[in-house]
């Protein structure tokens, strides 16, 4: 896949989860943005995905785009790293895995996996014959 500057037209925030503690003693959540990138979505086929056997693991992710960053690589391991999406998915995800290119203007494939509960939503379902 040939990826150039054109792919890239959404901009996302990176940002360090952390907490602050109020004047009531209570504690409360954080999340301080370092800096906004450039991403594009990326599209995989269904043949590539199930050639890959990838299809369930990037069934309720994101994959996306981006310029090269060690941040990016650092957030694979560090979930205190997050990625804030603009809208309509503008939820936070953390890094699932990334696929970095260290080449001068390389781009890094990123698998985004959503924070807080569960993306696991699974489903039963039955089917009757009449």
């Amino acid at each position: 896949m040939k990826i150039t500057l054109e792919r890239l037209r959404y901009k996302a925030s990176f940002n360090k989860q952390g907490y602050k503690e109020l004047d009531n003693g209570n504690i409360i959540n954080t999340n301080e943005k370092l800096f906004d990138f450039w991403f594009g979505y990326y599209k995989q086929s269904l043949s590539q995905s199930v050639s890959s056997n990838a299809f369930d693991y990037l069934k309720d992710k994101v994959t996306i785009v981006a310029r090269h960053n060690d941040y990016f690589v650092t957030a694979m391991s560090d979930t205190s790293y997050t990625i804030t999406l603009p809208s309509p998915n503008s939820k936070t995800y953390h890094v699932a895995s990334i696929n970095p290119d260290y080449e001068v203007n390389g781009y890094d494939t990123i698998v985004l996996s959503q924070t807080g509960g569960t993306s696991d939503n699974t489903s039963t379902s039955t089917s009757s014959s009449d």
